[in-house]
């Protein structure tokens, strides 16, 4: 949850951010409580670095309490503290007594990597695409297919009571 300061800093960046690039066909903007996504998957490559250009030049003033990133087509407008999917991870197995649970964890995206670390030896990770992208999870799948797949077979392992590995 963010202060009322950092939300309205937050809202004011996205303001900006949105007006500034609103002409780009094909550009989206997804409010993700602490966090502005701009997705730039279904942009022509002409407007790529523009984008990436007005995101920083917006974050400037601000790059002590904001910082950008990048995903899978995607700029994300973040917080700038020490925070990151892997920390969600083990924040969350913390709950949780370690008897009997299999942490199962599914990404697609570079920010996905240190959740893949975090689960090394103490879960299943898996990288959903190309096989050929240097990733830490244990395990590639290729597509949506393919997750499906593999979910559907965890379903049937828990129905019946079975064990993933004899």
């Amino acid at each position: 949850m963010l202060s009322s300061a950092r939300t309205r800093e937050l809202k004011r960046i996205t303001q900006n951010v949105q007006n500034s690039l609103k002409e780009i066909p094909g550009i989206l903007f997804e409010e993700k409580g602490p966090i502005l996504s701009v997705h730039y998957r279904n942009v022509s490559q002409e407007y790529s670095d523009k984008i990436r250009h007005v995101i920083e030049k917006e974050l400037h003033p601000w790059m002590d309490r904001w910082k950008m990133a990048s995903g899978k087509m995607v700029w994300e407008i973040q917080p700038n503290v020490d925070f990151h999917k892997g920390k969600a991870v083990r924040e969350i197995l913390k709950t949780f007594p370690c008897q009997g649970l299999l942490p199962i964890y599914l990404g697609d995206d570079q920010t996905d990597e240190n959740a893949f670390r975090i689960l090394k030896g103490h879960g299943i990770s898996v990288f959903i695409g190309p096989g050929h992208f240097a990733s830490e999870a244990d395990y590639f799948l290729q597509s949506p297919d393919e997750v499906r797949e593999f979910l559907s077979k965890c379903l049937e392992v828990r129905q019946v009571g079975g064990h993933f590995f004899s």
